[in-house]
C-alpha cells in the first residue's frame, strides 16, 4: 500500500514522542487527500473481504478500534450507541450470534470513501433467527476509520449503521435481550 509522505512523517513523529495524531492535508495537497481516500478504500475493501470469509469473527474484531463508537440506527431492540469495542460486542454482536442460525455474508454493493470516511451499502442473503425469523436485509454504514497504534494500522472507530428496524426486532422475538447480554441466556 502507497503512503502519503504526511502519513510517513505522522509515523516517524509518533515515534519521536509527537502528539499530533492524525494527518492533516494542507491547502490544495490534493495527493495527501488522495492517498488517504486509497489507504481507507483498501483498509474496507479488505475488511469486507475477511468477514465474508470468516463471519464476522477474529477479522472483523481485529480491524475495531478500541475507542469504537457504534451506532445502531432505529428503534429496535439494539438500537442505541455503543462506546468502546467490548460492549459493542458484548451488547449488540453476542447477543446477535445468540439469536441467528449464522451472522450475515455480506455481499458489498457499492462502496464510497472520502478521506478517512467511507461509506459501504451492502446485503445479506439467506440468514435466518433461530426462531425462524428473516433476516436477509440491507445494510448502510457510515464508517470512520483513523489510523491507531505504534505501527499506525487503520482501525474503525466510528460507525452509523442503518438497518431494517424490523427485521431486528422480529429476530430478538421470544429472547430475554438482558439475559442474552450477560451470558445468562
Amino acid at each position: 500500500m502507497k503512503l502519503s509522505t504526511q502519513f510517513l512523517a505522522l509515523l516517524a513523529g509518533a515515534a519521536a514522542g509527537s502528539a499530533t495524531a492524525i494527518p492533516t492535508c494542507q491547502w490544495r495537497d490534493w495527493s495527501c487527500a488522495t492517498d488517504t481516500t486509497n489507504a481507507t478504500r483498501t483498509f474496507v475493501e479488505s475488511m469486507f473481504s475477511a468477514v465474508a470469509l470468516d463471519n464476522f469473527g477474529a477479522s472483523f474484531a481485529e480491524v475495531l478500534g478500541e475507542e469504537l463508537s457504534w451506532t445502531v440506527t432505529g428503534s429496535s431492540p439494539i438500537a442505541g450507541v455503543y462506546e468502546p469495542k467490548s460492549v459493542y460486542i458484548s451488547q449488540v454482536l453476542t447477543p446477535l450470534r445468540a439469536v441467528l442460525e449464522s451472522l450475515p455474508v455480506p455481499i458489498v454493493e457499492h462502496i464510497v470513501v472520502d478521506g478517512y470516511w467511507a461509506t459501504v451499502v451492502w446485503h445479506s442473503e439467506g440468514v435466518k433467527g433461530k426462531n425462524g425469523a428473516d433476516y436477509d436485509m440491507k445494510y448502510n454504514w457510515l464508517m470512520r476509520t483513523q489510523p491507531e497504534g505504534e505501527d499506525g494500522e487503520l482501525k474503525v472507530v466510528e460507525v452509523i449503521g442503518f438497518y431494517d428496524g424490523q427485521k431486528v426486532t422480529n429476530v430478538f422475538e421470544g429472547y430475554d435481550l438482558a439475559a442474552l447480554r450477560n451470558g445468562t441466556a
